[in-house]
């Protein structure tokens, strides 16, 4: 299991990934202590932000890599997993199945054991835990076992994450909160502050998506973006450049680039020569954002590569750790397993 911020995937042996979902829910409120009623899941339950009724919330269990709401994350996990192993297949249903987990590397111990107790409390067996730069590495390819060092950038929803990994664990780690959500969110700022209308999360997502990027690479785009006038309060429609966007995220992203930098900084010497070697390995779904990586290498002046499927990089790690035991006897394991 990948347990994102933004996105959970579920990878199933012989059957491969089973659930890929936002980590999203909504919920009714509770009244009176009563246990909350979950009315939808995932996709479904995205499609409900900014739309929502009274007395519904939108909950996101996991924020910024962190276990936030444990009632939320059991009701969520729960549903996935058992739909996953509801799948058929021609082996026998696994009754308390051993569960890998990409964790963050900046989750406290309390925050893992938090997580192990929820998948136990699920029905899981054997839980074990891998912090997420070792998995993107190890489903990059990359010799992570060795004593040579490799750099992993993950860049998601609700946090980024620079590392550098050595001998099977991380040696150097440092996270932000600042990755795609907060890219969403400076676009909204920005359109307020500059135009007077005002856009919902899902909007701005939409646009990074489509015109977004860390660097003028030519051909600049623009969007028609559909929002509400906060003159008039009525419904309004204006185009917005690149390069508008761009000055929007501009801060927020070079807060990662500088990230980055100071992770680099404090990496012992030898590691560092083999990442000037080896080059950075960008993951996760934000690490997409056009001329980032191109930004990042011209920042640090060392060769930044995205991988192909950037949101999928950590669960080709915890595909590989599962199908070959050689892979899984070579990596550390982070605290919180059991």
């Amino acid at each position: 299991m990948d347990l994102g911020s933004s996105h959970t995937l579920v990878y199933v042996k012989d059957k491969g990934v089973v659930v890929e979902e936002p980590t999203i829910l909504a919920r009714r409120k509770k009244r009176r202590q009563k246990q909350a009623v979950v009315v939808a899941f995932g996709g479904k339950a995205k499609e409900m932000v900014d739309k929502a009724p009274r007395g519904i919330e939108i909950v996101s269990p996991i924020k910024n890599g962190s276990l936030v709401d444990v009632e939320a994350a059991e009701v969520f996990w729960e549903h996935y997993l058992k739909m996953a192993l509801a799948i058929p297949s021609r082996y026998p249903k696994v009754l308390k199945p051993k569960i890998v987990v990409g964790v963050s590397g900046g989750s406290f111990d309390v925050q893992k054991r938090a997580l192990a107790g929820v998948l136990k409390r699920m029905g899981c067996g054997h839980v074990r835990m891998v912090e997420s730069a070792v998995l993107a590495g190890i489903g990059i390819g990359l010799p992570v076992g060795e004593v040579a060092g490799v750099m992993v950038v993950d860049i998601g929803g609700g946090k980024s994450e620079a590392s550098v990994v050595s001998m099977g664990g991380v040696v150097i780690s440092q996270m932000s909160k600042i990755a795609g959500e907060v890219w969403d969110s400076d676009i909204v700022n920005y359109l307020k502050l500059k135009y007077g209308v005002v856009v919902g999360r899902k909007t701005a997502e939409k646009i990074k998506i489509e015109i977004g990027s860390a660097l003028n690479l030519g051909d600049e785009k623009t969007a028609v973006v559909k929002g509400k006038d906060l003159e008039s309060g009525l419904p309004k429609s204006l185009k917005v450049s690149e390069g508008e966007i761009r000055e929007a995220m501009s801060l927020s992203v070079g807060k990662v680039v500088g990230l980055v930098k100071e992770v680099l900084a404090e990496a012992p010497p030898e590691l560092a020569s083999e990442i000037v070697r080896r080059g950075i390995f960008l993951v996760g779904r934000g690490s997409g954002l056009k001329g980032l990586a191109r930004l990042m290498e011209t920042e640090t002046k060392i060769s930044c590569r995205l991988i192909e499927n950037p949101g999928r990089g950590v669960m080709n790690g915890i595909v590989r750790v599962i199908g070959d035991r050689k892979v899984g006897s070579q990596i550390n394991l982070t605290g919180g397993s059991d």
